[in-house]
Parts: C-alpha cells; sequence; structure tokens
C-alpha cells in the first residue's frame, strides 16, 4: 500500500515553552514519552504506517509502557507499607511530666536514728498489738464453742431417762439421828450402800427432842419445767426432801398406847418441826413381831396394838413399816431411800406418757393381743382390766368412736364403767366389773386433749378396780 515519504521533522528550538515538571500522576505517562523520544531520535527509519511493523512496534510500545506503570505502582505500595510498619514499630514516646516553671522541687529531709528506731518500735508494738488482739479473740471463741459443748453435754445428760433406782443414790443422802452414832445399824448401812456411793451423814441434833427421826436430802443438779416439758441443768445445790421416818423401839410403842393419843402427838409433834411444808412420815417399829410372840412382860395384846396402830394410820396418814432385825432395817431404808430417787422420774412418766409407763413394751402376736397390750399400758389398769375392755371394745377404732358419740365428759368418764374382768392381778379367777375410777382414768388417757394432765389424779376420788 503506498504511503507518503514525507518526514515529520521536531523542533529544537529554544523559543518553545517548557512544560511543567511532570507530577506524580503523570510518572507513568513522561516515562512513555521518553520512550517515544528515543525511538524518534534513533537514526533507523520507522516503518510507515499500515506496515506490519508499524503495528508490531506500537504494540511493542504499549507493553513497555504497561510494564513500566506495574513497577512504578508496586515500588509505591512497598514504600506505602514500609512507611507503615516503621510508624506501628516505632515506640511511643513517654511524657513526663516536668514542673511548671518557677517553681521548686524539695526532697524530704533523712530521719535520724533515733527516728527510725522510734518508728521501728511503733511499728513492732502496733503488730504485737494486733497479735494479742487475734489471740484474745482465738481464745474466746475457742473458750464459746467449749462452753457451747458442756451445755449440751449437761442438758443431755440431765434428759436422761432413769429407770435404775439403783443409779438415783449417789445423789440421795441419808441422815441418821445422832443417837445411832456408830451403831451397828450405821455400820451395816454403810456397808450395804458403799457399792451405789450413797452419801451417809450424822445429824448434829434431833429433829424433834426424845425422837429418833431419819430424814434424806438430795443434791440438785436439774430441775424440771412442765412448759418445755424437760430438765433444764441447774447449779448444784441440796434440798431437804418431805419424807421423815421415826424410828421406834416396841417397848416405846407400847408406852405411846398407853397414854391418850400419844402415838398420835408424836406424829403431830414431827409435822410441827417441819411446818409449813407438807411431809410423809414413815414409823418404823423394832422387835413388834418377837413382843407378839412372848408370853410374859407383855402390856398390851395384839388386837390392841394392831387397832391402835391402825387408828393412827388413818388419823395421821403415816406409813408402818415392822422389823425384827438390824438386816430387815438395812433393806427397808435401802428401798426406802432408792424409792425417794426414782420418784420424779416415775411421776413425770406417768403425767407426761401415761400410755408409756412401762418402758419395756412388748409386741403382740396378733392385732387383738396388740390391743390388749396397748390398753394395759394405762396405768393403774391390770392386763385382765384390758382384756374385759378390748371385749366390750374389740378395736382401737371402735372405743375412739365411742368417745367421740360420747354427749358429755361425764359420760366418757363412764364409757368403760361395767367392763368385766374375769381375774386377779394374780391370776386368781374372780368376776368384777371395772369401776368409775378407773374408767375416768382410761378416758383421761384415751381422750385428752391436754398432753399436761396428770392421769393419775384421776382416780384419787375412789379405788379403781383391777389395779
Amino acid at each position: 500500500m503506498p504511503f507518503s515519504s514525507d518526514v515529520i521533522e521536531l523542533s529544537d528550538s529554544d523559543d518553545d515553552a517548557r512544560a511543567p515538571p511532570p507530577s506524580s500522576s503523570q510518572l507513568s505517562w513522561n516515562s512513555f514519552h521518553e520512550e517515544l523520544v528515543d525511538l524518534c531520535s534513533s537514526d533507523d527509519e520507522l516503518p510507515a504506517p499500515g506496515e506490519p511493523a508499524f503495528s508490531r512496534g506500537l504494540g511493542t510500545a504499549k507493553r513497555k509502557r504497561h510494564s513500566m506503570s506495574s513497577a512504578s505502582s508496586r515500588s509505591a505500595t512497598l514504600d506505602h507499607g514500609a512507611v507503615s510498619s516503621d510508624e506501628e514499630e516505632s515506640p511511643k514516646k513517654i511524657s513526663r511530666k516536668t514542673p511548671a516553671s518557677g517553681t521548686k522541687t524539695t526532697r524530704k529531709p533523712r530521719k535520724t536514728e533515733e527516728e527510725k528506731a522510734e518508728a521501728k518500735a511503733l511499728k513492732q508494738k502496733e503488730a504485737a498489738q494486733k497479735k494479742a488482739q487475734k489471740a484474745a479473740e482465738k481464745a474466746d471463741k475457742a473458750a464459746q464453742v467449749a462452753n457451747e459443748k458442756a451445755t449440751k453435754k449437761t442438758y443431755l445428760e440431765a434428759n436422761k431417762l432413769v429407770i435404775d433406782k439403783k443409779k438415783t443414790l449417789e445423789n440421795m443422802e441419808i441422815v441418821f439421828p445422832p443417837s445411832l452414832r456408830d451403831s451397828e445399824l450405821e455400820q451395816a448401812f454403810r456397808k450395804h450402800t458403799a457399792q451405789f456411793n450413797m452419801p451417809v451423814s450424822i445429824g448434829s441434833t434431833n429433829l424433834v427432842r426424845g425422837l429418833d427421826v431419819f430424814a434424806w436430802r438430795r443434791t440438785m443438779t436439774a430441775e424440771y419445767d412442765v412448759e418445755s416439758r424437760a430438765w433444764l441443768p441447774v447449779p448444784p445445790h441440796v434440798r431437804d426432801e418431805d419424807t421423815y421416818l421415826v424410828y421406834v423401839k416396841v417397848d416405846e410403842l407400847a408406852r405411846w398406847i398407853k397414854e391418850e393419843d400419844g402415838a398420835k402427838a408424836v406424829v403431830r409433834r414431827v409435822r410441827s418441826a417441819c411446818a409449813p411444808r407438807k411431809v410423809q412420815i414413815f414409823v418404823m417399829v423394832n422387835g413388834l413381831m418377837l413382843y407378839l410372840r412372848r408370853k410374859t412382860g407383855i402390856r398390851y395384846t395384839k388386837p390392841e396394838i394392831e387397832r391402835a396402830l391402825a387408828a393412827l394410820q388413818m388419823a395421821e396418814h403415816v406409813h408402818l413399816l415392822y422389823i425384827d432385825k438390824v438386816d430387815d432395817a438395812v433393806v427397808r431404808l435401802y428401798d426406802l431411800s432408792a424409792d425417794l430417787g426414782i420418784k420424779p422420774y416415775k411421776l413425770i412418766t406417768r403425767s407426761h406418757l401415761p400410755f408409756c409407763s412401762d418402758t419395756n413394751q412388748k409386741t403382740g402376736t396378733s392385732p387383738a393381743d396388740t390391743w390388749v397390750k396397748m390398753l394395759g399400758q394405762v396405768h393403774r389398769l391390770t392386763s385382765a382390766g384390758a382384756e374385759g375392755i378390748a371385749e366390750a371394745f374389740p378395736t382401737a377404732n371402735s372405743l375412739f368412736t365411742a368417745y367421740e358419740q360420747a354427749v358429755d365428759a361425764r359420760e366418757r368418764d363412764r364409757l368403760v364403767m361395767g367392763c368385766q374382768i374375769k381375774r386377779r392381778a394374780d391370776g386368781v379367777a374372780k368376776e368384777r366389773s371395772v369401776g368409775q375410777a378407773l374408767s375416768q382414768v382410761v378416758g383421761t388417757v384415751m381422750y385428752s386433749a391436754d398432753p399436761l394432765q396428770l392421769t393419775y389424779k384421776a382416780a384419787k376420788g375412789g379405788v379403781a378396780a383391777g389395779a
């Protein structure tokens, strides 16, 4: 294809206006411009437009310009990344506060050796005080814990169920009359009760002039509280028991009987000496049986003596004991001391646990036998009486239903009265019926809503049949 051979001349004149310096955005174009200048300044002839060589030249120029532009971009990116990493890795400057202009910094004066020693001693004193305070607090806490443990232990010991009367003797003290000091009776009694640690003492004076009177004292370590229904520990103290025993020989008793109201006057003198307390009096007669066996030297016959003693017992409500030997007197005094020791626990058992007066309860062989044994736990009700009530009311439901249907308290007290009892407590066949007093006891135990009601007082108005 024909083309023009005219050559375009580039002017080298200095008169032409100079182009401004290239900016960063024109870097690639300037590079390409320089390349064009190099191509144009070559001595070789340029291919004519339209020829294949001309087209290849243009492609080569474009590729060079693109590669140079890419290289320039990568260089700029690397430079920016380097600057960023340097900025991140460079440590932060720490700003220090400088005193304001015109101000002076003053240092504290150094302490002297005496001041240092005084400060050290003060610190040691404070540390010792803190240590002593901690030790005192620790000791107080330990003492409080020990006191709580001791109080709990004392409370549990006081509320143990006492069923063995022998264990109560160590708190029961018997006081012998002065006339029996170093007597055979005192020595025998001390020997008999030594194994139970029972204290024995001799009175300094007679309670009643001219009479040998035994007395008892109890060491109290707990008192029963009715509201809480528990024994509360108290500081140990000695309390006089309201029981006394008059020891008399049969010859002296005969002299009392001879005088008008002689025996009664003796008992009244004892009561007067114990006033205003209400006391229980025993009279122990030594040698009565041997006296009645005599054939000579008898002032009164057996019926006369028995009549006089019965009158004394009914008029003054005293209890009579008869002995013929020292061993009999020792056994009587021991039994009486043990009964007095267990008495408070027995009263509480009957008062507040009337359904469980016997701590050794037996299991029935059948429901009917169990019901009979349950009824047998009622105070003063024998097994024969329980069988009679169970025959009329074969189940607990039938008895409670009858109590529910009763019109008033009087009818409930008489509900089981008339139930047949076929034998006595000793097994001898004897038919009789449950009395009103025993029926009242059964009604109180089975139906009373007051847990503190004393059931044993219900039968005070009469003698309970079947007891």
